[in-house]
């Protein structure tokens, strides 16, 4: 039985799958310190919370709209009963990314906390992949940094198959994007 997203604190769940990606990277990658850098193995904790200075919404219609022009081959409008945006994939019954967390809440909760702190709302969502519009992202690699490693800890395969360390992937995919995605393997 799948838990509730308000069962779970953000932090504590992105500690445990840190810890989780960190021991992954050590066990494969002579070179395990360098993905992270310059972070270690302990739990940094959380980024700051960005001013939110866009429209959260009109942010995720911009982000939805360039979605179905450039990227989703067939995507499908759905409508869900949520509080907020952060629990849509646990009101849908999303099954979770493959091969990965299988208790879809703790994701959310992890999501509402972004919502919270970086104006995300989920915008598009697919059996491995899940999209999401951010009115606040960081605007420097030293703000992106403590995001990239939340990202790590969400999804590694966004880091170890898309930009090998979190200061490219801080530099590439976070420092004024206000697109997040993220894929599993």
């Amino acid at each position: 039985m799948m838990s509730a997203p308000g069962d779970h604190d953000a932090e504590a769940v992105l500690r445990e799958f840190w810890h989780a990606a960190v021991t992954d990277t050590d066990e494969e990658d002579e070179d395990a310190g360098e993905t992270i850098a310059p972070y270690s193995s302990s739990w940094p904790g959380l980024a700051q919370r960005r001013p939110i200075v866009a429209d959260p919404d009109a942010t995720a219609a911009e982000v939805a709209a360039g979605l179905v022009e450039h990227r989703l081959s067939s995507p499908r409008l759905a409508l869900a009963p949520a509080v907020c945006s952060a629990d849509i994939p646990a009101v849908i019954g999303w099954t979770g990314p493959l091969n990965h967390e299988n208790d879809v809440a703790r994701l959310c909760a992890v999501l509402r906390s972004w919502e919270d702190r970086f104006g995300v709302r989920v915008v598009a969502l697919s059996y491995d992949r899940l999209d999401l519009s951010v009115a606040a992202p960081p605007q420097t690699v030293e703000e992106a940094l403590p995001v990239a490693v939340e990202h790590f800890a969400f999804c590694p395969d966004n880091i170890w198959q898309g930009h090998e360390t979190l200061r490219l992937y801080a530099e590439d995919a976070l420092v004024g994007n206000a697109h997040w995605t993220f894929w599993w393997d």
